[in-house]
């Protein structure tokens, strides 16, 4: 028995070569001594195996104690493994990411700046989002030098994407410049998949026979060719739309419902374009590509991906639109600024600069009323908001980075001054050095969360709109009373019941301010209706009401910490205002938003918090692992400030924390939003619980989560529960390349 058991496994080990191994108490079975195999009933475990081997085995480790547990509950050796394939953590997790990009299509275009990448990305992604389908886009630039290649990846589903990192392996590849080939075929060498899996449609005169000999091209991707560039030489026009309608063509009328993308694809045109020949042009090139592209057969697996779907309903007063989110916080911000006297002041720092533009180009054409204020920087920004906000004007700012951090004087005088009527968006993105455009949390938590602010922190593009609607909504609230002023009745603010404090919306760079994605924007006239409602009254009172404070008095120590403590009973009030206004908002939106989003937190033992985009990947991770009956934890805090730490303590209570910052607080002993929980971990006696707390730092400079990377910290979080490994919960860096 005990003698046997040992060659076995070392012989199972020799024919898979490596790729399957048996394990005892974590450690491989032809490492065991005589010791480690006590308790174990050899004869059944030979038994066992032997029987086990007959059937083909998937890569990995196979517990022994584990296997001879099911034994004994399940009678056959299929009914076994399906088991232990479904509940053991370490294959459920190695499924995860192919399952949930196994439901997508997923398109990844290849081409030099010029040929049309970024806008065919979006318009595709568009079409499909138009026809009734969930999408999402990424394109992403080479800033090195004019002509340098640009890359496009564009998901397409019939349920809603959360994840907001580019997909590990695509369904499609579109290579719109056929010089980048070389380029092309060293990516297609860091995709683990088998070939097969893959279509590639080529821009090209050539078949794909001639083409293959011309490349010297023989690997077994499904290759296909059209020539996109000649059908649209005449109307010199990019060869965008000519490529994706060979992605059509390839795809079939079974994976995607032509009829229902087409019918869209002529509406976006126009109004792309404008009736006339560009449109026509688009749409000949398009139909032409759809039936003429040429090439070998695809992977049957493409058939099923997507499927018919119905167009969505929409709620009255509402629209359903596919845009980034500078274009919606730029709509949102519209939408409010429009019913009021208002300023915006326009300063540009990559990745916000597209809401200044779009707000600059709506006042220059007389579809937003608000004054333009274009300063010299990011202080004069700030500046001119805090000199228009004391004439009780509503008054908005974008800015991140650099900009956020050399407004910062300006900024904590408005908090100071208790300019309610002050909103900035801050797209949040990494502070210098080294100098970096790309995003993640250090200004904000650096520069706006502790300046006096109401905070809000969005995660998709949906609430990027939404949190901008309602911002004015809680920065001014107040209560007023009548008051005698020189024989004439007038209003008056309540000192302790109002707010009055100035808003940051906080929102992911490029990973929501560059992505477009599917969501639903008010019409003006239910934005007008409600900032109509007679519960947010206060808003027009406040603009119609005289000014009679004093700004900007010296004060002194005695009496400075008495105003400071002022602004923390308002921080309460908006605290205690939040909830109306979200269950307002609701009733208008159907989107019913708490201070925390929220996912399977009663269900799990382990929860991960994390705020910004990155927080709908770990919650799609999830869902994957709730399939499969282990359940996961996501928490996405929407309100940053006030810190509403009452419903924390309710989700901390008796839970394993992991807690992801975008942000390193360097020095500190972790992350800002971990160091704050822990203070609710304190002040709520939650240790006793069980409650553990673990930072994370993640996320920084732009390097966004894949997810896999999130599967592998969902897996070990599982495995430090079940006491299969332990981990540390002090500061740790993930995804550090060092």
């Amino acid at each position: 028995g005990r003698h046997g058991l040992v060659p076995l496994a070392q012989a199972i080990q020799a024919a898979s070569r490596g790729r399957v191994f048996l394990t005892l108490k974590g450690l491989r079975l032809d490492d065991a001594n005589e010791g480690r195999l006590k308790g174990i009933d050899a004869r059944k475990a030979l038994a066992l195996l032997s029987k086990v081997i007959e059937h083909p085995l998937r890569p990995g480790a196979y517990p022994l104690e584990v296997l001879l547990g099911l034994s004994r509950r399940e009678r056959s050796v299929e009914k076994l493994l399906e088991q232990f394939y479904r509940h053991h953590l370490p294959f459920v997790a190695e499924d995860v990411v192919s399952r949930l990009e196994g439901c997508r299509l997923k398109v990844f275009m290849l081409g030099s700046a010029g040929t049309g990448v970024v806008s065919a990305t979006q318009d595709m992604v568009s079409a499909f989002a138009n026809a009734g389908y969930y999408g999402r886009a990424f394109p992403v630039f080479d800033p090195s030098k004019k002509g340098a290649p640009v890359k496009g990846y564009g998901v397409v589903s019939r349920e809603p994407i959360l994840n907001h990192a580019p997909f590990e392996v695509p369904d499609i590849i579109l290579l719109f410049d056929v010089k980048l080939f070389p380029l092309l075929r060293q990516i297609l060498k860091t995709y683990r998949t088998e070939p097969g899996e893959i279509a590639i449609l080529v821009n090209t005169p050539l078949d794909v026979a001639a083409f293959r000999s011309e490349a010297d091209f023989r690997e077994p991707f499904s290759l296909h060719t059209v020539d996109a560039t000649s059908l649209v030489r005449r109307s010199r026009i990019p060869p965008n739309y000519a490529m994706i309608g060979g992605m059509l063509g390839i795809l079939g009328d079974k994976t995607v419902d032509v009829a229902a993308f087409t019918g869209v694809v002529r509406g976006s045109l126009t109004q792309k374009f404008g009736a006339g020949n560009k449109v026509e042009a688009n749409l000949e090139a398009f139909e032409q590509a759809r039936r003429g592209v040429r090439g070998e057969k695809v992977s049957t697996r493409l058939h099923g991906t997507l499927g018919t779907v119905k167009i969505p309903e929409i709620p009255e007063g509402e629209e359903i639109l596919f845009e980034d989110g500078n274009r919606a916080i730029a709509r949102a911000i519209a939408l409010v600024l429009n019913q009021f006297p208002s300023v915006v002041a326009a300063y540009p720092i990559t990745p916000q600069t597209q809401i200044v533009e779009h707000l600059s180009q709506m006042m220059a054409d007389g579809t937003l009323l608000a004054e333009g204020v274009t300063p010299e920087s990011e202080h004069g920004a700030a500046g001119a908001l805090l000199g228009a906000a004391r004439d009780r004007v509503l008054t908005f700012t974008a800015t991140c980075s650099q900009g956020f951090a050399l407004m910062s004087e300006i900024v904590h005088s408005i908090a100071g001054l208790r300019m309610g009527n002050v909103v900035i968006s801050d797209v949040v993105r990494s502070l210098n050095s080294p100098l970096d455009v790309e995003n993640d949390h250090s200004d904000l938590c650096k520069v706006g969360l502790d300046a006096g602010f109401l905070v809000l922190m969005s995660r998709d593009v949906q609430q990027a709109f939404d949190f901008h609607l309602l911002s004015y909504l809680v920065s001014l609230y107040a209560e007023y009373r009548p008051v005698e002023v020189n024989g004439r009745t007038t209003l008056e603010m309540i000192p302790d019941r109002a707010v009055m404090l100035p808003a940051i919306v906080a929102s992911e760079g490029f990973e929501v301010s560059h992505a477009p994605e599917r969501y639903l924007a008010f019409k003006p006239e239910t934005a007008q209706r409600l900032y109509d409602d007679p519960f947010f009254g206060y808003v027009r009172t406040f603009v119609n009401t005289p000014n009679r404070s004093v700004m900007g008095a010296l004060q002194l120590s005695n009496s400075r910490m008495d105003t400071d403590y002022q602004r923390h009973l308002a921080m309460g009030l908006a605290y205690e205002v939040l909830k109306k206004i979200f269950a307002k908002f609701g009733e208008y939106s159907g989107r019913f938003y708490n201070f925390l989003h929220t996912h399977n937190i009663e269900k799990s033992g382990v929860i991960f918090v994390v705020a910004g985009a990155a927080n709908g990947t770990f919650e799609e991770v999830a869902r994957e692992f709730d399939r499969e009956g282990i359940r996961v934890g996501v928490v996405h805090p929407n309100v940053l400030r006030p810190f509403p730490k009452e419903e924390w303590a309710g989700v901390l209570k008796g839970k394993r924390v992991h807690v992801y910052d975008r942000d390193d607080p360097y020095g500190a002993v972790g992350g800002r939003l971990y160091t704050e929980l822990a203070g609710v971990v304190n002040e709520y006696g939650l240790a006793s619980s069980g409650t553990r707390l673990y930072s994370r730092i993640y996320g920084l400079g732009g390097r966004t989560p894949t997810l896999s990377l999130v599967r592998d910290e969902i897996l070990k979080a599982l495995r430090d529960k079940a006491g299969e490994v332990s981990l540390s919960t002090g500061k740790e860096y993930v995804g550090v390349n060092l």
